[in-house]
């Protein structure tokens, strides 16, 4: 090992390290609160709803979303998406049911997707009970990894119900065009639905052009782990049957599961301790920025993408997704044709301290897509707002040496 240092370069599948300022809410909110909100009304459950009530406010502000009760906090991005998918699903089958329709239920999805995504589409395709569903997967760029909106135009159909889009990949780091999606999906009168698990907190997202926004609390909104929300237009919660019931803390007079929101999508407590600590993740990235973060790791990113570029420099390496900084974030999946990718990471942790994650990355139909999938995918290194210039330097410098000795080998 050249030196000691570990240069976490995982970000995609969770931030480190997190803000203090996350550590210290979390803390805080543990030692001298902790009460369930909106279970009592003394002051520690007064207060932990304020701060629930807070960090829904900061999402919104982030996000340009129009009402804080339509943010419906989950476990997870997953969670989330399952939340819009299947309600909407669940919508529709009852839908047609209680019309005597038999009409497919449609969905749009793209190769880009990831697992969370794939997997409750072809879950719903399988289930005999309903209204068949059934989805359609747009075709991404080979070279890219982009999709495009004229293919999503002519994949909606009458019976379309949503669509939905990765909006940076976490194989390629692959940028699609969600505003051009959104016109498309707004000029049919279909929901779109936006997986922003690698993009939301880290790049500008204006809810404009968006439906419904499914978002992790722990990547790069710098919060904990187990904490998520889906952002949901208003108007669009009415086609969207809730997937739980349970206690709210609200009419629990009632032994009916509330209409109102955000109760609609919470049963049960909160996971305030994440929450709070989100909400100064949330607020961390607001006091910073977004944009000027943005520019920052863009920077960082034709770093990358100008030294990958020197095929002489790394032989034997082979980058997915866009070559340039045009249409990428900060990920870079790497495939070398000699070295296998679990043992490319390997050989960066155990001989260089930098920490990847290699696989298929639960992204099937993307590496599909790149010619990786059977090859047991490739060695993934993601950015984050603590990644240094010289992190940067250390792991260009780590595959350089990686490739030139696996060449002079060979």
């Amino acid at each position: 090992m050249t030196d000691s240092r570990r240069i976490y370069l995982d970000n995609a599948a969770t931030s480190f390290p997190k803000p203090a300022a996350v550590h210290e809410a979390m803390s805080l909110y543990a030692t001298t609160l902790g009460a369930s909100p909106g279970r009592g009304s003394y002051h520690e459950s007064v207060e932990g709803g304020r701060l629930i009530a807070q960090c829904r406010r900061r999402l919104c502000r982030l996000f340009n979303a129009p009402s804080p009760d339509h943010v419906a906090f989950t476990l997870n991005a997953s969670d989330a998406l399952n939340l819009a998918i299947k309600g909407i699903a669940h919508h529709e089958r009852a839908r047609r049911a209680r019309e005597g329709s038999n009409t497919r239920v449609h969905f749009v999805a793209t190769s880009m997707d990831h697992n969370s995504v794939l997997r409750p589409l072809n879950a719903l395709a399988a289930d005999p009970v309903g209204a068949p569903v059934e989805w359609t997967c747009l075709a991404a760029d080979p070279g890219t990894g982009l999709v495009d909106p004229a293919d999503l135009r002519a994949a909606i159909r009458p019976e379309t119900a949503l669509v939905i889009a990765v909006h940076a990949s976490n194989v390629s780091g692959t940028i699609q065009p969600i505003n051009d999606f959104g016109a498309v999906c707004r000029d049919a009168g279909v929901p779109f639905l936006v997986d922003a698990a690698q993009s939301a907190g880290r790049l500008p997202i204006d809810f404009g052009a968006i439906d419904l926004l499914a978002i992790p609390g722990h990547k790069y909104l710098m919060g904990p782990l187990g904490t998520g929300a889906l952002i949901i237009r208003p108007g669009v919660e009415v086609r969207i049957d809730p997937v739980r019931e349970g206690g709210t803390g609200t009419v629990s007079e009632s032994d009916l599961h509330p209409d109102s929101l955000p109760d609609r999508y919470e049963p049960g407590s909160h996971n305030t301790l994440g929450l709070v600590g989100l909400s100064a993740g949330v607020q961390w990235i607001l006091d910073r920025d977004v944009e000027t973060l943005w520019r920052r790791e863009q920077a960082l990113v034709e770093r990358f993408t100008d030294a990958l570029a020197n095929r002489g420099e790394f032989p034997g390496l082979r980058l997915l997704g866009p070559h340039t900084a045009a249409h990428r974030a900060g990920v870079f999946s790497l495939v070398h044709e000699a070295i296998g990718p679990h043992e490319l990471a390997a050989i960066l942790e155990s001989e260089f301290g930098v920490l990847a994650r290699a696989g298929v990355h639960c992204a099937p139909r993307a590496h599909e897509t790149f010619g990786t999938r059977d090859a047991g995918g490739a060695t993934r290194l993601s950015l984050g707002p603590f990644v240094t210039d010289e992190d940067a330097s250390a792991t260009l410098d780590a595959l350089r040496e990686i490739c030139a000795h696996t060449a002079a080998a060979s």
